[in-house]
């Protein structure tokens, strides 16, 4: 029996030595890395003496803080506590920097050797101060170990647990208590200290999943910024105020996002932001559903109706009810709802397509490509990348995919419109073309009636008046003068005189309103027989110079031009008291210059108000032509008509 006992003695002892001693060996470091998933202790409570290296903790139970929050019960009852380990590196490690990357949720103070080199996360006794820290996978500050020239390190951490909603039913994220990694790597700039913990930053492996985040706010901001400028130019397209709104709370969302992922480990912050992360997400996405419905102009029923009830639950428990929010799995919600929400944009794209709305199947293959990278996404990998590639490509393919549309859309109207436009712009010119036309029937008739009654005109005082005159004429050379006394004759010969200008005026009047030589041969050639009449007058003499390229000139402008010069002539003869005038008819390239001088008195203000004067600048004005009228220097006055011509 004293034996037996004192066998188990010596057994309980080498068994008790043994766990004191029991080390981790680290014998190389891969570039993966090693995990330190063995030969952990750990005693709840409180006490500075635990991170000596000479510490006996023998009686500590053995643990694996490497498991999920939910798989260590006593943690979370103990609230705050101490891990240590005891780490054998083998001599090739001396003096060698070793990375210390974790994966935790808890918050770690870490001690080596009893001396302290760092902490993630705020660890207090009091349970309000505690701050746990979320380490992401690709992208989270480390600590540095020097392992110096001993090869027995001791590896003591102090942790506190945060009771938070974030811990629970949470399948996507493992929530870990505290997973450690070791890795040989030099800092990339010990200078450079994070914030709040004092510690360097450094990316774990190739892929910066934040870049793409802040890449997709980009794209979102883009997006959002061209729909609701095409909005408020065009409102009766309301699906761009929805789409641009839409593409507002994804920017929002992703911006956000890439912000938190990078820069806030305390769980608490990250609380915070999955607190809203349901609601703008959502939003975005339920916004973009109704721009599609809006798009194919599909009524919104009981399924649309049933998906906006859904995102409101999501949302409503998420905010207002935590406890149920607790057995509500952080990511499957917002997968369903985003489920529900695309499928029914395949749904109404279909109907569209049915409708044979053009276009439609682009929003369809983007809905499409959506389900087919969400469930690609889910398949487990061994790298993070096909799913984060994956994940990416779903979220931005239906948005992508409106845009599309409505640029299509776009293009489209404006095409159609342009062609309206050009077919407007053949109507106006068609319209134009009959309007000139009419305006030119409607000036020849105007000249051909003006020209008839020209000839009436002409035909009344050559056959009446001037029958009346002739009459008159003979009667008062019937007169016998030789009983006249001298008085008697001085009135006769006056009278006699004034009948026979009178008689002779109206020759001349009734000749040139149309004489019979502007008829047949045109402006220059009347011009010359009206001249050489008024000539023979020898009281004023007139120069006549014609440009011999002048030619043929349309009627309305010969005609115009004949009839300006007839009222010149005539206020030459009644007002200008000149002995000398000139006419000049010029033509230079597309243009008729018409030039009326004399020696007489000038030209004084007052004499724009006349009748003549007034029919003279209609005439010119008719013709889109221009008027100039001056003195000249030597006396007597000059006017400068210019007419335009067409070929």
């Amino acid at each position: 029996m004293k034996k037996l006992l004192t066998l188990l003695f010596l057994t309980s002892i080498h068994l008790s030595s043994w766990a004191q001693s029991e080390v981790f060996r680290i014998d190389s470091i891969p570039t993966q890395g090693i995990l330190l998933d063995k030969g952990w202790k750990w005693h709840a409570g409180d006490n500075p003496d635990f991170a000596k290296p000479d510490f006996d903790d023998s009686k500590w139970e053995r643990i694996d803080p490497n498991k999920k929050i939910d798989d260590l019960p006593q943690i979370q009852k103990a609230g705050i506590g101490w891990f240590r380990i005891n780490l054998n590196v083998d001599s090739s490690l001396k003096n060698t920097i070793l990375s210390l990357q974790t994966n935790q949720f808890l918050a770690a103070e870490f001690y080596q050797n009893g001396i302290f080199i760092g902490n993630l996360g705020i660890v207090s006794s009091n349970p309000k101060d505690v701050q746990g820290f979320f380490s992401m996978d690709y992208y989270k500050p480390v600590i540095h170990l020097y392992t110096g020239d001993k090869t027995k390190q001791v590896l003591a951490v102090r942790f506190a647990y945060q009771n938070v909603i974030i811990y629970q039913r949470s399948n996507n994220q493992k929530c870990l208590g505290l997973g450690i990694k070791l890795f040989r790597t030099e800092p990339k700039n010990p200078e450079k200290r994070d914030a709040f913990h004092l510690n360097n930053y450094e990316q774990r492996g190739d892929f910066d999943a934040t870049s793409l985040d802040a890449f997709k706010a980009g794209l979102f901001f883009i997006l959002c910024v061209l729909h609701l400028f095409f909005y408020f130019l065009y409102r009766y397209q309301k699906a761009n105020l929805f789409f641009g709104l839409g593409c507002l709370f994804l920017f929002i969302f992703f911006l956000y996002q890439s912000i938190v992922y990078k820069y806030v480990y305390y769980v608490s912050d990250f609380e915070n932001f999955f607190n809203v992360y349901f609601l703008i997400r959502l939003s975005g996405y339920f916004f973009l559903l109704i721009a599609v419905y809006l798009i194919f102009s599909v009524r919104r029923g009981f399924i649309f109706n049933f998906i906006a009830l859904v995102v409101f639950v999501i949302i409503f428990i998420r905010y207002f009810n935590p406890q149920m929010a607790t057995y509500i799995n952080s990511t499957h919600p917002l997968l369903i709802a985003s489920s529900l929400i695309f499928l029914d944009v395949a749904r109404v794209s279909i109907i569209a397509r049915q409708r044979k709305k053009d276009g439609s199947w682009i929003i369809l293959g983007g809905a499409i490509l959506y389900v087919i990278f969400t469930i690609a996404s889910s398949i487990p990998y061994e790298s993070v990348i096909p799913r984060h590639v994956f994940t990416n490509i779903g979220t931005v393919s239906v948005p992508l995919s409106i845009t599309l549309f409505l640029a299509r859309e776009f293009a489209q109207t404006s095409k159609s419109l342009t062609l309206k436009l050009v077919e407007v712009q053949q109507l106006s010119e068609e319209k134009q073309n009959t309007l000139l036309k009419q305006n030119t029937e409607l000036q020849a008739a105007l000249l051909q009636g003006q020209t008839i009654e020209r000839k009436r005109v002409a035909a009344d005082l050559h056959d009446s008046l001037g029958s009346t005159m002739s009459s008159l004429i003979y009667t008062v050379n019937a007169i016998d003068t030789n009983n006249l006394d001298h008085d008697e004759k001085n009135v006769y010969r006056h009278l006699k005189q004034m009948l026979d200008t009178a008689y002779n005026e109206i020759r001349l009047l009734s000749h040139n309103l149309l004489p019979e030589e502007f008829e047949k041969q045109g402006l220059a050639e009347a011009l010359r027989h009206f001249i050489r009449k008024i000539n023979q007058t020898k009281t004023i003499q007139f120069d006549l110079s014609i440009d011999s390229q002048l030619g043929r000139l349309s009627p309305k402008i010969e005609f115009e031009l004949y009839s300006i010069c007839l009222e010149l002539i005539n206020n030459i003869l009644k007002h200008a008291h000149a002995t000398q005038a000139s006419i000049a008819l010029a033509r230079e390239q597309n243009q008729v210059q018409l030039t009326v001088a004399d020696n007489g008195r000038g030209f004084f203000d007052n004499d724009s108000d006349g009748k003549g004067m007034k029919n003279i600048m209609a005439r010119v004005e008719s013709l889109g032509g221009k008027w100039h009228i001056q003195n000249l220097p030597d006396g007597g006055m000059s006017s400068e008509i210019v007419v335009p011509i067409t070929s």
